[in-house]
């Protein structure tokens, strides 16, 4: 197997947030094999950096030409760069045909300067970049114009690009208030803007390093600059929404998570399949089909469902047939607002780990054998429901028992009122303990 080689020449960070390891992480989640030229090695947590000790400019040169002369390096990340001794080794190793994504790390989040001697570093690192990735603040100091809006960040690009000849400008807006978080690309002739909501999660350590990384990976697989842009954008939004609550201080944001909750969602579908067997040849199973039919809910990890999307369900519902068969309405699909994915949506806003979630007849002899088997059941009275707002069922059944009962117990049943049926509702958070439950139940009835 072959991949794309990425090198990112940058500093070490002790509390694996930002630098080299951030960027190690973004590459290969991206496909993209990655290498490393240290510069400098920072003593740092999620409070901050108290000590740096830079690598020796000829050491750092020996790092970069030992993974040139062996790799073919397919793009290059510069993060952290100390001093213009460094700056001057770096300028001449850089080859003009591999494209160089610049992130011009000027500050620490705890406000440490982290690039020293600012012109020298214009001269020799900016101009010899093809991206470079400036937040708000940095872009100001690069370009020399405050940056309040995003029409100063436009003026601020147009400045960095005839100034240093830089092909692409991406000026990041997360430091800029407002209710959305706008970046912009500028080619030289256009502008392309992406803005998404602003999250409100103080742990953002290692936006800036990411950021650039995602670049840098999506250039070396031979993407465009605006396909890399869009990318990063996605992604980053997502690193920051997951952002870790880890240490004492800013946490980072966590770029796993996005690969991390693709392949859950790989499992879930497969857990689906599973568990759709399992009713189609479980006999006796026909008993539990109310005359609405059922249909099961399954999630990823809870701490990572944000919307429906994280819950799949059966496309169609789960049948009773005239022949006492059970048939399940394939295939397994994230995001269908069926009552079984809002309610366990619900329950899992509501911090229960659940995972599981399936509606079934309500039968007397059915929640004898729940007991039995050492689930605590309650009862709601659907009279209580507020009429409005429309479609709000499952949210209320969730709310009602959590503020009534101070949890929400694994059973959940009412007994219906005018025009609804009578109701079962069973979670858990472990797929097989509901299969053994359920086929219990089925071997009693």
């Amino acid at each position: 197997m072959i991949k794309k080689v990425a090198m990112s020449i940058a500093g070490l960070d002790t509390g694996n947030g930002a630098g080299a390891e951030s960027d190690l992480k973004v590459m290969e989640i991206l496909g993209v094999h990655p290498v490393i030229a240290i510069t400098a090695i920072t003593v740092q947590n999620t409070l901050g950096i108290s000590a740096i000790q830079q690598v020796e400019p000829d050491f750092l040169k020996r790092e970069i030409l030992a993974l040139k002369e062996d790799f073919e390096i397919s793009s290059i990340k510069i993060g952290m760069i100390y001093n213009k001794e460094q700056f001057k080794v770096v300028n001449e190793i850089l080859d003009d045909n591999i494209p160089v994504v610049t992130d011009p790390v000027i500050y620490a989040k705890d406000g440490t300067q982290l690039i020293n001697d600012i012109e020298d570093y214009k001269k020799l690192i900016l101009a010899k970049s093809t991206v470079i990735t400036p937040n708000a603040v940095e872009a100001s100091i690069l370009s020399g114009i405050k940056i309040e809006s995003i029409k100063d960040g436009e003026n601020a690009a147009k400045e960095l690009y005839e100034k240093f000849d830089i092909p692409y400008i991406i000026i990041k807006g997360g430091h800029l208030s407002g209710e959305y978080s706008f970046d912009l690309l500028y080619d030289g002739k256009d502008f392309f803007e992406i803005g998404y909501p602003r999250l409100n999660n103080r742990n953002t350590h290692g936006t800036g390093s990411i950021f650039a990384s995602i670049i840098s990976a999506e250039l070396a697989k031979g993407n465009s600059i605006y396909d890399a842009f869009l990318t990063a954008k996605e992604i980053l939004q997502h690193s920051i929404y997951y952002g870790l609550n880890i240490g004492k201080g800013i946490g980072p944001i966590d770029p796993v998570s996005y690969l991390e909750k693709k392949s859950q969602k790989y499992s879930v579908l497969e857990e689906m399949r599973i568990f759709g067997d399992f009713i189609e040849n479980t006999e006796n199973f026909w008993k539990l089909i109310p005359e609405v039919q059922s249909n099961f809910a399954h999630s990823i990890i809870p701490s990572y469902v944000s919307t429906l999307e994280d819950i799949a369900t059966f496309r169609g519902r789960i049948i009773r047939r005239w022949d006492k068969k059970v048939v399940v309405g394939y295939p397994a699909i994230f995001g269908n607002p069926t009552h079984t994915a809002r309610l366990l949506f619900s329950i899992i806003s509501m911090g229960e780990n659940a995972r599981n979630l399936i509606n079934i007849r309500y039968d007397e002899n059915i929640l004898k054998e729940f007991k039995k088997l050492g689930y605590e059941i309650v009862e709601i009275n659907r009279d209580l429901e507020p009429l409005e707002p429309e479609g709000s069922t499952m949210q209320w059944i969730a709310k009602y028992v959590k503020d009534n009962f101070s949890k929400i117990p694994n059973v959940i049943y009412d007994k219906g009122m005018k025009g609804k049926e009578a109701m079962i509702r069973f979670w858990t958070t472990d797929l097989q303990e509901m299969i053994d439950s359920l086929k219990t139940i089925c071997n009693n009835i």
